[in-house]
């Protein structure tokens, strides 16, 4: 049993620190949610990374658990939060509400590419901007860049990118409702269907 533990924790020991960093971001993503619900969890901790590596440096030693936690570990979470949505509940949608999902999906995810192919955008780039920007943000980026030509500089700007226009979202979707005149249900599709990320869904339609 000692022999055990003492194994689990010599392997685990190298993702130690990048676990306790990216746990860090975490909390304070959750705990500057808490006091401002409007602001995303996700933003927050991506504000936080690029704040400690553009000040301090991320330490050597903490890239191998943060490669595990933005790796292996978040790809576990997605699967988890997937449990979440119920077969049932998709279906109460209807034919029509499924129909829109679907062309909204695919009019995104390939005229994202089309745009970043007529704009000099690199293929990885392109590629995990339309899966951010069409499935659920940061996400869809994680469980796709592996199977992507994607640097690690490339990853980081579609993270930023899909977490920046998911925050506007927030601010001006509300604002053009009433400039639309859009009653709760339109509303409520209309966010669904253009905003990616489900945390970013609620703040915008509540």
């Amino acid at each position: 049993m000692r022999y055990s533990v003492y194994l689990i924790v010599q392997v685990g020991k190298p993702l130690l620190l990048g676990l306790v960093l990216a746990g860090l971001g975490a909390g304070i993503g959750f705990a500057v949610h808490g006091l401002v619900p409007g602001v995303p969890v996700v933003l927050v901790a991506v504000a936080f990374g690029i704040l400690l590596a553009n000040t301090r440096g991320t330490p050597i030693a903490a890239r191998p658990g943060l490669a595990f936690g933005s790796g292996a570990l978040l790809k576990v979470g997605i699967v988890l939060l997937g449990f979440d949505l119920v077969l049932q509940e998709t279906l109460r949608l209807g034919a029509r509400g499924l129909a829109i999902v679907v062309v909204v999906v695919l009019a995104t995810f390939f005229g994202t590419q089309w745009a970043g192919r007529r704009l000099g955008v690199s293929e990885g780039l392109s590629l995990l901007v339309a899966t951010g920007f069409s499935i659920c943000g940061v996400s869809a980026i994680a469980a796709a860049r592996d199977v992507t030509v994607a640097d690690e500089e490339e990853v980081a700007y579609a993270i930023a990118l899909v977490t920046l226009c998911g925050t506007l979202a927030i601010v001006l979707l509300p604002a053009l409702r009433g400039v639309l005149g859009l009653d709760d249900r339109s509303y409520g599709a209309w966010v669904g269907a253009s905003v990616h990320d489900v945390g970013q869904v609620i703040a915008t339609s509540s």
